[in-house]
């Protein structure tokens, strides 16, 4: 079985869809079993969905201040999966 380290260490593969049948299959037969790395892949993804919602944006945006902080609400605003 995986360790955290390991789930760590292929958290992006997962959630990109790059790890073949196998790993991707020791992945969620760890995260059945591990509430700290779900939560982990969990915050991953909601970041990676996030981030990938927002038109891209010039470096002297003024708006990128209002963009970061409408990202790091909706972070704070997600509760933490009981179960």
């Amino acid at each position: 079985m995986l360790s955290c380290q390991d789930v760590a260490t292929r958290a992006s593969a997962l959630i990109d869809g790059e790890l073949g049948t196998w790993q991707t299959l020791q992945m969620r037969l760890h995260l059945a079993m591990c509430k700290g790395c779900h939560r982990f892949i969990g915050q991953m993804q909601t970041t990676r969905d996030l981030t990938e919602s927002l038109p891209a944006a010039d470096a002297q945006d003024e708006d990128n201040e209002d963009r970061i902080s409408a990202i790091l609400s909706q972070l704070y605003e997600e509760k933490p999966d009981s179960g």
